[in-house]
C-alpha cells in the first residue's frame, strides 16, 4: 500500500484551478484545508480503523495516509471543498458541485465496501467472530 503523494495532488489541483500571483498563497492554504476536510469526511463516513492524519504542508515527501488507489476519491473531495472555499476551476474544467459531491460520497461508499470485504475475507471460521450469520455462538 502506497500513500497518496500530497505534492502530486497539489500540482494537479494547481492545473485544475485558476491560480495567479498573490492568489497562490491563499490557494495553498485552501488546498491544505480541503485535504484535511476530505480526510475527516472519509474518516467519519468510511469508518476507517486507521484514521487519515491531517497534513500541514505540501512539501515534497508529504503523504496522505490512505492507499493511492483511492486518489480519485480524495481528488474529488479536495475539488469539492476548494470550490466551497471560493476557488474556481479553469475554463473547461468546470464541474457541477452537486455531481462532484455525489461522486465523492459514492467513492467514500466504495472505500467502506472495500474495508468490509477485507474484514470479511480475513474473518476466520470461528463462530465467535461470525459477521455473516445471524449472530455469534457462545
Amino acid at each position: 500500500m502506497a500513500d497518496i503523494n500530497v505534492q502530486a495532488l497539489y500540482n494537479q489541483k494547481e492545473r485544475e484551478f485558476k491560480v495567479q500571483g498573490a492568489g497562490l498563497e491563499r490557494f495553498g492554504l485552501d488546498f491544505i484545508a480541503a485535504v484535511n476536510r476530505t480526510a475527516r469526511r472519509i474518516n467519519t463516513l468510511a469508518n476507517l480503523a486507521d484514521q487519515i492524519t491531517p497534513i500541514s504542508n505540501t512539501e515534497s515527501g508529504t503523504t496522505l495516509g490512505i492507499d493511492e488507489k483511492y486518489e480519485p476519491v480524495v481528488s474529488d473531495g479536495v475539488s469539492l471543498f476548494m470550490m466551497k472555499m471560493g476557488q474556481r476551476p479553469v475554463s473547461g474544467q468546470e464541474t457541477n458541485m452537486k455531481t462532484l459531491k455525489d461522486e465523492f460520497e459514492e467513492g467514500i461508499g466504495s472505500i467502506e465496501y472495500d474495508i468490509r470485504n477485507i474484514a470479511q475475507l480475513a474473518d476466520t471460521d470461528d463462530d465467535t467472530t461470525d459477521t455473516i450469520g445471524l449472530g455469534a455462538l457462545g
